[in-house]
């Protein structure tokens, strides 16, 4: 009997370490993508963002329908057309398919470099706010769920600060006015960041 009393005290005192440092944490997950995203600035990005890949890609079904166009003609006039309109066509289809290609990953090189001038000054400003933010609401851990790495299971949705963070994100966003495209990911935002030491 006293083995066994003996064994609980001690995990007692084992366990009390582990639930004081559970009471006294304070645990938040954010969709952090989410947040820049769906902030006012992040919203303006994906518009710019949206209209130039909607402009690459007309440009890119143009330049698939010649190619399409040229494919039938050459295989519908297989018997009719002479050996030169064949090898010709051949030609044509072989440079579109060329120029579809180059274009394509241009497009994507070019689309890339945009979203990183978009939104990589959004994604700096509120990291830095994040940082503030957790500090003044006292959280302990935040954890970013918008990562494909990351390990969480299961949240209570409770928990989920995105919202009234993508809340605060606009009201500091319209404090400091537009970001510029290329303003560095470091800028700090005004006002919410922590005073500094004389």
């Amino acid at each position: 009997m006293r083995l066994m009393r003996a064994q609980f005290l001690l995990m007692a005192a084992l366990l009390f370490p582990v639930t004081s440092w559970c009471q006294a944490s304070k645990l938040a997950v954010i969709d952090f993508e989410r947040a820049v995203i769906e902030s006012v600035e992040g919203k303006k990005a994906a518009a710019k963002f949206n209209g130039k890949m909607d402009e690459r890609t007309k440009d890119l079904q143009g330049l698939q329908k010649q190619l399409e166009d040229n494919q039938t003609k050459l295989r519908t006039g297989e018997r009719a057309l002479s050996d030169t309109v064949k090898a010709d066509l051949t030609r044509q289809i072989d440079r579109l398919q060329t120029e579809l290609t180059r274009k394509n990953e241009d497009a994507q090189k070019e689309l890339e470099g945009l979203r990183q001038e978009l939104l990589q000054p959004i994604a700096g400003f509120a990291s830095q706010l994040l940082t503030a933010y957790c500090r003044e609401q006292g959280y302990t851990v935040v954890v970013d769920i918008s990562a494909p790495t990351t390990n969480v299971l299961y949240y209570n949705p409770a928990n989920d600060i995105t919202d009234a963070f993508v809340k605060r994100l606009d009201e500091e966003f319209a404090k400091a006015g537009p970001l510029p495209a290329t303003a560095p990911a470091t800028a700090a935002p005004p006002a919410t960041a922590p005073p500094k030491k004389p």
